[in-house]
């Protein structure tokens, strides 16, 4: 397990536009030095901080950086588009990352099974050829039997599933069912807590994130399940705290708290 940071542990202060901005957003190089900051072996930069948006200069930075403190990079984008995937496979290897995280779907474009496959079967080879691995992200958009058919039509280890915690929980499926079905296919964990109460009414449910390791998520199954040798990175669904500076702040709070949550699992389960 080597556990790090993801863009998505700071969704507001990389920019929410639901709500408001902060006055000096998270640019690449300051989410780069909080990763190092704060002890991390890996960090993902996924699609709230888009790289082929960042100047090929910055990214020579950013890998002089990374590569100086001995953190692993990842790169993350959406959707199965030919051209896009293979503009981040071009930026990993500008990095030197061995991961492009990508979802299957983007914006109104959710394929059909048939041409998920296609799309995957068009740039696979790519992949494998460079020793880069394409992760798929599971989503609400599909049933997490959906992913693994998707990723059982190619027999290659350069394929696999960048596996979320909660986000099936808006097709009603558990995080069990999902790590039942996704686990052994598994190439990067996002560990995104969370939390179910009742409402006040008592008339349904509220779901919300969580600190790492202190909501619902069930780290024991994750480890039991996972492949031993795969990124951890903590995501967020932490709550809007009423203006920008207390939830940048808070924000702060879940990620030091969270890394020492995940530390503190793995050395126990080591020993």
């Amino acid at each position: 397990m080597r556990i790090g940071i993801s863009s998505w542990s700071y969704p507001y202060t990389i920019g929410n536009k639901a709500y408001d901005l902060p006055a000096h957003p998270m640019g690449l190089l300051e989410l780069a030095n909080k990763a190092v900051m704060h002890g991390a072996e890996v960090l993902q930069v996924a699609d709230n901080l888009p790289l082929h948006n960042i100047s090929h200069e910055e990214l020579l930075q950013l890998r002089v950086l990374t590569e100086k403190h001995n953190l692993e990079l990842e790169v993350g984008t959406a959707g199965l588009e030919q051209d896009n995937l293979l503009k981040y496979l071009n930026i990993a290897q500008t990095l030197g990352a061995k991961l492009v995280r990508t979802l299957p779907h983007s914006g109104k474009d959710v394929p059909s099974l048939d041409v998920a496959k296609r799309r995957v079967d068009e740039v696979l080879g790519k992949f494998s050829d460079a020793g880069i691995i394409l992760g798929i992200e599971n989503h609400d958009h599909y049933p997490s039997d959906w992913i693994r058919k998707l990723i059982d039509a190619f027999n290659d280890p350069h394929l696999g599933v960048c596996l979320d915690a909660v986000n099936n929980l808006g097709l009603g499926e558990s995080f069990r069912e999902v790590l039942h079905i996704l686990g052994s296919v598994t190439v990067n964990f996002h560990c995104k807590d969370y939390t179910i109460r009742r409402k006040h009414s008592m008339l349904g449910f509220d779901v919300e994130g969580a600190v790492t390791g202190n909501g619902f998520l069930n780290l024991e199954l994750a480890i039991q399940v996972l492949p031993a040798n795969i990124s951890w990175v903590l995501e967020s669904w932490m709550p809007w705290q009423g203006d920008i500076e207390k939830t940048v702040a808070m924000e702060e709070e879940w990620v030091i708290k969270g890394l020492y949550n995940l530390r503190a699992f793995r050395e126990t389960n080591e020993n």
